[in-house]
C-alpha cells in the first residue's frame, strides 16, 4: 500500500519501467525463458502461440459447435496441420482454408513468440487422441 497525499492508504498503482512498453517487457520475458528452458523453446513457444489462435479464429468464424470440433496438431514449412473431428467440418475448414490462414496470422501478429505464418493448410478428419477403429 502507498499512502496518498489525503493521508489515505491506496492500493499500488501498476509497475513500470520508465520508457518501458508491454512488447519490450513481453520480448524480455521470452529471452528469460528462452535462457532457462533451452533451445527448444522458441518452437514450443510458437507452436503454443499458433495452437491459441487457431481457437480463437474458428471460435470467431463459428466454427465450433456442439460436439464439432478441431485443434492445430503442428506447423512444418509453412503448413498448418488441422486435426477435425468430423468430415463435415473438415470439408468447410478447406472450403475457408485460406481465410482461416489470412485471420491466424493476422491473430498472431504482435504476440511474444508467435514466429510462425501460415500459407497453406492440410485438414485431415479424426483426433490423434482418439483411438481409431478398424
Amino acid at each position: 500500500m502507498s499512502r496518498r497525499a489525503d493521508g489515505q492508504d491506496s492500493p499500488p498503482g501498476p509497475m513500470r519501467r520508465p520508457g518501458g512498453s508491454v512488447e519490450e517487457t513481453a520480448a524480455a520475458v521470452q529471452r528469460a525463458l528462452l535462457t532457462c528452458i533451452g533451445p527448444g523453446a522458441a518452437e514450443q513457444i510458437a507452436l503454443a502461440q499458433a495452437r491459441l489462435a487457431w481457437q480463437e479464429v474458428v471460435s470467431e468464424a463459428g466454427l465450433s459447435r456442439g460436439p464439432m470440433s478441431s485443434r492445430l496438431v503442428g506447423v512444418s514449412n509453412g503448413t498448418a496441420r488441422i486435426e477435425a473431428s468430423e468430415a463435415i467440418l473438415a470439408g468447410e475448414l478447406r472450403l475457408r482454408a485460406d481465410a482461416l490462414a489470412w485471420a491466424l496470422n493476422r491473430r498472431m501478429e504482435g504476440r511474444p513468440g508467435a514466429n510462425l505464418r501460415i500459407q497453406r493448410m492440410t485438414i485431415v478428419v479424426g483426433r490423434a487422441d482418439r483411438p481409431t477403429s478398424l
